[in-house]
């Protein structure tokens, strides 16, 4: 199946994939709870400073919230154990389960990359169940779901060719790191990689002058508003579906 312009197509890695796996999903279907929560205020409504600011805080945040649905998430299909016991070297021995098929997680001896002292030294990998399709000339880009500190997990970044590698039996491997000193239950459901479509396209770059009076247009723009100037004035609606 190909993808037609503007439409990513997801396709199994395999029959039980189709059957078993909840394909990806918009990520905006995502939000964690503690965003949806937070009050749009520090308060619970809106207080002025004597120069005029609003304590609104980041939920008022438009690129913030752009973040989180931007692109498709992958969400675990099962249950994820993983286990962390601190032996008497200082060495921790990972264990983790995975019951099912198709595969989720597996776990590598070797860390590919150094990581700090914030994550386990040792390294995961994700199979993904289904693989992207994009239209001719765009990229899929691969990220640890964003803003998710409250996740106890960070996947590596990468960005693969989906218009050219897109065949679904190859076993794919995306890395990721469990935070310390995380040990416990990663329910069925969680978000575990967001994918975002970008369009390859050749960049070049300059440096210019400070233009004082185009910034200037632009702040009076955004201060017209007590809050929401960049949403009310400048932002773009994106859809994923």
């Amino acid at each position: 199946m190909y993808a037609l312009k503007n439409k990513v197509v997801f396709n199994p890695t395999s029959k039980m994939a189709e059957l078993s796996v909840p394909p990806p999903k918009p990520a905006r279907n995502y939000l964690p709870e503690w965003y949806k929560k937070m009050n749009a205020f520090d308060t619970k409504k809106p207080e002025f400073n004597e120069y005029g600011g609003v304590n609104f805080n980041v939920k008022m945040c438009m690129p913030f919230a752009d973040s989180f649905s931007a692109g498709y998430i992958q969400e675990s299909w099962q249950d994820i154990y993983i286990e962390s016991e601190q032996l008497e070297d200082g060495s921790f021995n990972i264990k983790y389960f995975y019951p099912t098929k198709p595969e989720i997680i597996s776990y590598r001896n070797e860390v590919s990359i150094p990581t700090s002292d914030k994550f386990y030294n040792a390294e995961f990998v994700f199979h993904p169940a289904w693989v992207p399709e994009l239209p001719s000339g765009w990229s899929m880009l691969y990220v640890n779901p964003f803003n998710r500190m409250d996740l106890p997990f960070n996947f590596l970044s990468g960005i693969v060719d989906a218009d050219k590698f897109k065949q679904s039996e190859y076993k794919s491997n995306i890395p990721f790191y469990i935070n310390k000193p995380f040990s416990g239950l990663v329910p069925k459901g969680t978000p575990l990689i967001q994918m975002i479509p970008i369009k390859r396209e050749s960049w070049s770059s300059e440096i210019s002058s400070f233009n004082e009076n185009e910034q200037a247009k632009i702040t009076e723009k955004v201060r017209q508003h007590f809050w929401g100037g960049y949403k009310k004035m400048f932002w773009q609606k994106k859809e994923y579906s």
